[in-house]
């Protein structure tokens, strides 16, 4: 009652307030981004055959891959729209999402006033690097569509720009979802999130998706009419919608049928498959608890690490930019808010990479690792005195994308520096880093475990072999799945243990189960499951150890044989062959759920494992005891299916053992151990269903002929190198890896003969049914620094009788009060550069009277 008094009173002083001069206009304010370092003011750009591409500081790398993936998907993308842009696009590339953030590109307009305003439209393209090269191809595509579908629906002027703007009225789902099919046909994820939305009891149909989630309901259609239609009605249906302007007459006229009536059918369709999905996968087990957390608005939930006593469980909830981080107890279900950061912001992309968390071994800290102001903080909370202590990351360091602790002072960091993705040990007490790798292949979810008493560090890599080698990026381009390595801490090798070996699939966030055993999700079966596997000893090789009459050994490695040398006249007394011993991994599935497994951790001490898993359109906890039985096999999805029957592969996934090839010894050899197994030669790489290649000999080979140009001869390391005829070429075995979908991505390995012995992986990257190409040659000499250039933005022409300056307005002439300005005839234009951190903007205003021509540059 009192509050209510106190709100009439207030409302009551308002009304008798006496009166007060104010400017009633609103009054807009120039902007620019806070840009954190310095990096921005060293541009540097190359430009290649169909794209210009920018980068900056240390992010060369990251530049060079745009460019070479870029011209290696170009063809594909215009094939599938059959479209063409006479420029070349602009490809801004960037180190990570919060460099993105800092550009002044998409900053709003100095004049709110657009009535009339036609946009010009650009053909820039932003990308930025997450630590996984397969989405930066995946953005890179989805940019160079986003940009040709613009060109192919509005035009490429301005008079098709505004007739087509007033004409044609195309839904959200349209082009968002074709932009996202074209970056990717289908995954994993998206399976999982359809699924979900089409089992749940609030399915209604496609229409109500697309209000929902226009992006996914889009993919999805576009996806469903590439499978049921073939990859050219997508083409016929984009021309004929432009042509007829209505999204109903071209689905009428390409597809057969009217639009409600395929609508129908995707329903009908993806209901009936997810319908036997679920029939041959279950729910989240019995034996798991599902732990009750506080989330009405269902905000996104991650980095759930649960404490080594297996008690309590901390986890972080995001709201488009603003996370907390709380600690709950699992027993009683309280939780307390221990940190929070970061501010709502619906027009940026948010970012879901930070905080990182990490328990420290005895269970009385929580690590958080988060960013502020571009720089990177490590804040140790402490459980019981619930004191804060906060470091500064060293400042080569672009972004961490995992954190886990090896002991009370070292952690293990999956980080990105200089536009790589490599794993790092950090000591807090000295602040110093350690690099275990350094290559360009993607190195992420980085964990401690200990197996079998030794000290190791498994992680997620889409490197194509087990050898640590300082590589830099050239030919081969790192977009393969990832799989699981083992490095260990204690002998440093420079050869990693391949854990598993899946190229249509992803194993992903390793952890240890107990002293033997470790776990990892995988979407072997197109869900991501749960699985666990063991490292066990086998033969590998045989070394021969030679004994010479005079009592020397000579002990042969790497491969040499006793062809090698003149046995008659070294003088062998004896002939030893002796194993070498090496681990390889043995793994099995655990569960077999419907939905995928987005996250889970696990404490060996207390075994108790817990997971985050995506249903009912929300993120739920489980928790439970680690687990202990195996599946015999686990069941595809139909997605699943039909990707392996492409291929050619089983559909029944039974616990795997990695096999490499191994040379077997000679009768006379004494018998290995029984108790380790000789590993058995390992299949052959080629595919029977590849056809050898017959050359045409009527082909003309313009190589035998010289021509005179004008121009300098190209330089001799310049042209590519062909073996000469009386040269037999190096015999060459290709593979062809599990395509992810019909026309999806897919790498072709071609694996020439050394002298060594020893392969050398050559990858194409390429797309399924698409001619293969060599990939984009990247030449060093072609990097140009950046200069000033400037564009039109836009040009407006109206009638206008606005403030063209707020806040300069006079009022001594006018006693009565401000008088807005007679109506007049606005031309205004506006001029930025590339990256839009200086802009121009100019216009005049002649009044109707054509009396007080207004002018102005800002």
């Amino acid at each position: 009652m009192r509050k209510l008094f106190y709100a009439i009173i207030i409302i009551s002083l308002c009304w008798i307030a006496p009166d007060s001069f104010a400017q009633g206009t609103q009054t807009r304010f120039g902007k620019n981004r806070v840009q954190y370092h310095q990096d921005f003011d060293e541009w540097m750009q190359y430009e290649s055959d169909n794209f210009i591409t920018y980068w900056y500081g240390e992010g060369r790398n990251i530049g060079q891959f745009t460019v070479q993936m870029a011209e290696e998907d170009f063809d594909y993308i215009t094939t599938i729209l059959e479209h063409r842009i006479n420029e070349r696009l602009q490809i801004i590339v960037y180190t990570d999402l919060t460099d993105l953030k800092q550009s002044n590109i998409g900053s709003e307009e100095t004049f709110t006033n657009t009535g009339g305003q036609t946009k010009i439209v650009g053909n820039k393209i932003f990308v930025h690097f997450n630590g996984s090269h397969y989405d930066l191809r995946r953005e890179i595509r989805e940019g160079i569509a986003s940009v040709y579908l613009e060109s192919m629906l509005f035009g490429s002027n301005i008079q098709e720009i505004v007739q087509n703007a007033v004409m044609m009225n195309l839904p959200d789902w349209f082009k968002e979802g074709l932009v996202s099919y074209i970056g990717e046909h289908w995954n994993t994820e998206l399976d999982n999130k359809l699924r979900d939305y089409v089992m749940s009891e609030d399915f209604k149909d496609f229409e109500r998706l697309a209000e929902e989630d226009p992006e996914l309901a889009g993919h999805a259609l576009w996806y469903f009419i590439g499978e049921n239609f073939g990859q050219t009605t997508v083409s016929n249906l984009l021309y004929l919608t432009r042509i007829n302007r209505s999204v109903e007459s071209g689905f009428l006229y390409v597809l057969g049928s009217p639009y409600e009536m395929v609508l129908n059918s995707w329903s009908n369709y993806f209901k009936e498959r997810y319908k036997g999905d679920d029939q041959r996968h279950g729910g989240v087990s019995s034996a798991y608890t599902q732990l009750e957390v506080k989330n009405k608005r269902k905000l996104p939930i991650s980095q759930l690490k649960v404490s080594p006593n297996g008690q309590q469980v901390v986890y972080v909830t995001n709201e488009i930019g603003k996370y907390k981080v709380y600690l709950q107890d699992i027993g009683t279900g309280e939780r307390h808010l221990i940190d929070k950061g970061g501010f709502r912001n619906a027009f940026q992309e948010t970012d879901y990479n930070y905080p990182l968390l990490a328990w420290s071994p005895s269970g009385t800290e929580i690590a958080i690792l988060y960013e502020r102001r571009d720089v990177i903080k490590l804040l140790t909370y402490d459980v019981f005195s619930k004191k804060k202590k906060t470091i500064d990351l060293a400042p080569e360091y672009q972004r961490v994308y995992s954190m886990e602790y090896i002991n009370p002072i070292s952690l293990v960091f999956s980080g990105g520096v200089r536009g790589q993705s490599d794993i790092f040990l950090y000591y807090t007490n000295t602040r110093q880093t350690q690099r275990i790798t350094q290559d360009h292949w993607d190195d992420l979810d980085a964990n401690f475990i200990k197996i079998d008493g030794r000290q190791a560090i498994i992680f997620a890599s889409n490197r194509p072999d087990s050898m640590l080698i300082t590589e830099r990026l050239d030919s081969i381009l790192p977009v393969d799945r990832f799989d699981l390595f083992y490095y260990d801490l204690e002998d440093r090798s420079k050869e990693l243990i391949r854990l598993t070996h899946t190229p249509f699939a992803d194993e992903r966030q390793p952890v240890a189960i107990d002293s033997s055993h470790f776990s990892y999700l995988s979407d072997q079966n197109g869900v991501y499951n749960r699985e666990k596997g063991y490292l066990e000893e086998y033969i590998h090789h045989y070394d021969t150890i030679l004994t010479l009459k005079d009592g020397s050994e000579v002990k042969l490695e790497n491969g040499l044989t006793l062809e090698t040398f003149n046995t008659d006249s070294i003088g062998i007394d004896t002939i030893v062959y002796v194993p070498v011993i090496k681990k390889r991994a043995v793994t099995y599935p655990v569960t077999n759920y419907n939905r995928n497994i987005i996250e889970q951790n696990t404490t060996a001490r207390a075994g108790r494992v817990v997971e985050l898993v995506y249903n009912d359109n929300q993120n739920q906890i489980f928790y439970g005891s680690m687990p202990t039985d195996s599946l015999s096999h686990l069941s595809p999805t139909l997605y699943r299916a039909m990707q392996l029957r492409r291929q050619g592969i089983g559909t029944t996934m039974t616990p795997t053992r990695l096999r490499p090839s191994v040379s077997t010894p000679p009768a006379e050899n004494n018998a290995p151990p029984k108790e380790i197994e000789e590993a058995a030669p390992e299949p052959p790489l080629v595919d029977e269903q590849i056809k050898p290649v017959i050359p045409d000999t009527a082909k003309i080979v313009i190589d035998s002929y010289l021509f005179q140009s004008e121009f300098d001869d190209e330089r001799e390391d310049e042209r590519p190198q062909t073996p000469p005829e009386s040269q037999p070429a190096p015999e060459k075995v290709t593979e062809t890896a599990p395509a992810r979908d019909n026309q999806e991505l897919q790498t072709i390995r071609v694996r020439p003969a050394q002298p060594n012995g020893r392969p050398v992986t050559t990858e194409v990257p390429t797309i399924s049914g698409q001619p293969t190409k060599e990939v984009f040659r990247f030449r060093p000499g072609r990097i140009t620094p950046y200069r000033l250039q400037f564009r039109t933005d836009y040009v407006t022409t109206q009638m206008d009788n606005s403030l063209l300056f707020e806040g300069l307005d006079s009022y001594a002439s006018n006693t009565d009060g401000y008088n807005y300005p007679p109506p007049g005839i606005l031309l205004k234009a506006n001029f930025k550069d590339l990256f839009e951190d200086h802009e121009f903007e100019g216009g005049v205003r002649i009044p109707t009277t054509f009396n007080g021509t207004e002018y102005f540059l800002t």
